[in-house]
């Protein structure tokens, strides 16, 4: 349960400081770290062309695509894995709730539950 929250907080502090240096920089008219920023973005074109126009060699392409198949393999595996482990568990609690209900008393039903489920015919 605290794996989403955490997720979830990180990701709105990392937005709210995004947001609060965007402004910082707006209202000084400077971006901080001017010159690696442009270096890093024409980096991140040079890489973006290569991957959209096919500037990268096939070896590499097919080496990349194995191991992002095998990453997400291990993914849906462990994913399973967690499922059967948490379902094993829910299913004996489950079956054992079911067998050690309590009996009905056999008091009378009051005059409300009669008029919420009428009889069965």
């Amino acid at each position: 349960m605290f794996a989403p929250l955490t997720l979830i907080l990180s990701v709105l502090v990392v937005a709210l400081a995004f947001m609060s240096v965007r402004r910082l920089e707006a209202a000084r008219g400077i971006r901080f770290f001017e010159p690696q920023r442009r270096a890093f973005d024409v980096y991140a074109e040079s890489v973006w062309a290569a991957l959209v126009l096919g500037g990268i060699p096939v070896s590499w392409r097919t080496y990349v695509r194995a191991v992002i198949h095998d990453i997400t393999h291990m993914l849906v595996r462990l994913m399973v894995e967690v499922i059967r482990a948490v379902e094993r568990p829910l299913a004996r609690l489950s079956y054992k709730m079911r067998v050690s209900a309590p009996k009905g008393t056999g008091a009378p039903v009051s005059e409300f539950l009669k008029i919420l489920s009428p009889e069965k015919k």
